[in-house]
């Protein structure tokens, strides 16, 4: 349906979508393996983004992704359910505020698994059982990409996980006969590495790819035509010891994509290097070769990789700069080889002194990303550097016990439901956002 906007497509949508309230629905028939990848490199979507060579173009001009990561915004507007209640008030002030900071790119999820009664996990799903979709979220997603679309901003769509928080691989294999998740902390004796080697299982499990397959084959031609969204594999998916496999798994779903939505640009959600890659089983050009992935993500997180310690995060911070330095201009490096466009898609920073409370001051987070963007920004003239989106807002919601997981009847905040609220999570209120918002991303533009 060219031409037709997500909102129409939300009225005429594929056969077996029931729109009924709070009823499920079922994929009727299974998608055929995926053929060989059509190469569209010039999609022809009027608005949408196009690729060429190592930038990014939008209606014949150079692109530059100023963005801001938004997972919370699909459970958001599944939760409220109407599109006159209060869900969608909060998500078109947030996108206001964001607009008003030159925000151009929005990265949310397409897809949601469940259980629903699954430990720290988002409720409720778009997927709550294998193959049944919920119209609620599907509906929730439609009307979103519609009102990006009115908006002219973009959003890569993401549509698994290889973490834990929204069911993702770990949620096909079990629905795969694989065993019970192995949950990580965290859960009471829970292991990290005991649920990578499991999560990474997943990509050489028949039955758990071609659940994933279906779901590709239910929601992406609903959005096909859509010159908002951009496609990604999954969140951070590491091949951990199975990298064959996961490699073989990147271009197989990047080419099925490519089968049903010729137009639109594909991307893998990779975390490039990380801190350790040889245990992660990731390599930013190997994982970025397949000519049906239009572009190379990375993601930098100074905390997690123990760059910093929350309670020396002064005496942390200018190695922990340093550091970041190198690994921004190392990955802009390595994308030349490859010769395709560069994002840093996830970039986050702990409040200072380790603070979970919103009120609690970013001053070394505020340098610390007005540095990186200087220097991402500084790249773009050189290398196939593209742009950079933090992680991640919250707007104005806040965690009713801030530093504690997330709990049923909790709202979203930026910081997914195992983790600690109030980490990452960037407010309206933050002198962060006034950093972004004074700091320009249409340097060739």
């Amino acid at each position: 349906m060219p031409g037709t906007t997500a909102l129409n497509r939300l009225k005429a949508h594929s056969p077996g979508v029931v729109t009924a309230p709070g009823r499920l629905v079922v994929e009727a028939c299974c998608q055929p393996p995926p053929a060989p990848c059509p190469r569209a490199p010039e999609p022809t979507i009027p608005g949408g983004l196009q690729v060429r060579g190592s930038r990014f173009y939008r209606d014949g001009k150079a692109f530059f992704i100023k963005g801001f990561n938004y997972w919370s915004a699909l459970p958001l507007l599944t939760r409220d359910g109407s599109e006159s209640g209060v869900g969608w008030d909060l998500l078109r002030r947030d996108l206001d505020v964001l607009q008003g900071a030159g925000i151009n790119v929005l990265r949310i999820l397409g897809a949601t698994e469940g259980p629903d009664t699954e430990p720290l996990r988002i409720v409720p799903s778009l997927q709550p059982s294998r193959g049944h979709y919920d119209p609620r979220g599907v509906a929730a997603l439609l009307r979103l990409v519609a009102e990006l679309e009115r908006r002219q901003l973009f959003a890569i769509v993401v549509m698994n996980n290889f973490w834990h928080w929204s069911g993702g691989m770990a949620q096909y294999l079990a629905w795969a006969g694989e065993g019970p998740i192995p949950y990580p902390p965290p859960r009471p004796g829970g292991s990290w590495d005991e649920f990578q080697k499991y999560a990474s299982r997943f990509y050489e499990n028949p039955k758990a790819t071609r659940s994933f397959a279906d779901l590709l084959g239910f929601l992406v031609p609903q959005l096909a035509s859509s010159p908002a969204v951009i496609w990604e594999l999954a969140n951070e998916p590491r091949g951990i010891d199975n990298v064959k496999a996961y490699r073989t798994w990147i271009d197989d779903t990047a080419c099925l994509i490519k089968s049903l939505a010729p137009n639109q640009l594909v991307t893998t959600g990779s975390e490039g290097q990380t801190a350790t890659p040889a245990y992660a089983g990731t390599d930013v050009v190997r994982d970025h070769r397949s000519g049906a992935i239009d572009f190379i993500t990375f993601h930098m997180w100074a905390q997690n990789w123990g760059w910093v310690r929350p309670e020396k995060l002064a005496e942390d911070f200018p190695e922990a700069l340093e550091r970041a330095r190198e690994y921004v201009t190392r990955h802009a490096t390595l994308a030349a080889q490859l010769d395709k466009p560069i994002l840093l898609e996830e970039l986050g920073f702990p409040r200072d002194g380790g603070s979970f409370e919103p009120d609690s001051p970013t001053t070394l987070r505020d340098r610390y990303f007005q540095e990186v963007f200087t220097l991402v920004r500084s790249l773009m003239t050189t290398t196939p550097m593209a742009g950079l989106m933090p992680w991640a807002w919250a707007g104005d919601t806040r965690p009713p016990r801030p530093g504690q997981t997330w709990k049923p009847g909790d709202p979203f905040t930026g910081d997914p439901p195992h983790e600690p609220q109030g980490w990452y999570s960037i407010y309206t209120a933050d002198s962060t956002l006034e950093i972004i918002k004074d700091l320009p991303m249409d340097v060739l533009s």
